[in-house]
């Protein structure tokens, strides 16, 4: 009987710099060559997820991604798509302008690109590590031709700001939206119906792999719900307090430590 590791990247399988260890490389080739399934779950949008799977050169077989913090799930294998599930741009489009309201950056995304209203700080640190193609467009009805996967709120100073953000559409998001943080910085918003943890429970029934073989590693307050979700959950020494308050296991290494590692070697018997 095959198992399933679901591993956020940044602060978890990613290094600071944005690069993955040899070692930790070596066990995610292993556990895949043994037969077990890999599922890359991020908040970033899937072509990124896509490039770095491709900087790993890792192969599609066994191989999953979920984007967008478990709205968009696919197999890399034969481009089934698992889970789907999108925000309403008229919903987009009221988070967008209570942002502006507050004077912070949100931005959005087509299939393919970011959508933004103007090309501010926040965009362009951004853009650093999520290196996708950009739609400066003050029409946001007119350029999304689709629902969204997300939108996301950017403040790199002033985390209070996010959290007065949140309180300020609790009311209106309470039962269709979600609000997380997928680090201090970043504020995601998504389906209420979605998460890292619901997609985690659709990919386990799809591939009909007991959730007892599942284990879950992350480090942030949008991996939540995939740690408890998870058969085994870990916690990176640098994750949140309350990741590690609810993880079965916490690493005594970070992310820059290759925290998640010993986990790997362990749980799958490498």
């Amino acid at each position: 009987m095959s198992k399933i590791l679901f591993t956020d990247l940044d602060g978890t399988l990613k290094k600071k710099k944005k690069t993955i260890s040899e070692p930790l490389k070596k066990a995610l080739f292993q556990l895949l060559k043994n037969g077990n399934k890999l599922v890359l779950s991020s908040g970033r949008p899937f072509d990124s997820i896509a490039a770095v799977k491709e900087h790993l050169e890792l192969p599609n077989e066994n191989v999953y991604i979920s984007a967008y913090n478990g709205s968009y799930v696919v197999d890399c294998s034969t481009g089934e798509v698992l889970v789907e599930k999108r925000v309403s741009i008229d919903d987009i489009l009221h988070i967008s302008d209570v942002a502006g309201q507050m004077g912070i950056h949100c931005h959005t995304y087509t299939e393919t690109h970011i959508v933004s209203k103007s090309e501010t700080p926040e965009l362009k640190f951004y853009r650093q590590t999520i290196k996708l193609p950009l739609i400066l467009s003050s029409d946001w009805k007119s350029t999304l031709t689709k629902d969204p996967f997300k939108a996301l709120a950017v403040d790199l100073h002033h985390h209070e700001r996010l959290v007065a953000f949140i309180e300020a559409l609790r009311t209106w998001a309470d039962g269709k939206i979600m609000m997380v943080f997928s680090n201090p910085s970043y504020l995601e918003f998504l389906p209420a119906s979605s998460g890292k943890g619901e997609a985690l429970k659709a990919v386990c029934a799809h591939l009909s792999i007991p959730i007892k073989d599942c284990m879950a590693a992350g480090d942030a307050e949008n991996d939540l719900s995939m740690i408890v979700a998870a058969g085994t959950g870990i916690a990176m020494a640098n994750a949140e307090p309350e990741l590690k308050e609810a993880a079965d296991f916490v690493s005594y290494h970070s992310n820059n430590e290759d925290g998640l590692l010993p986990f790997i070697i362990s749980f799958f018997g490498l």
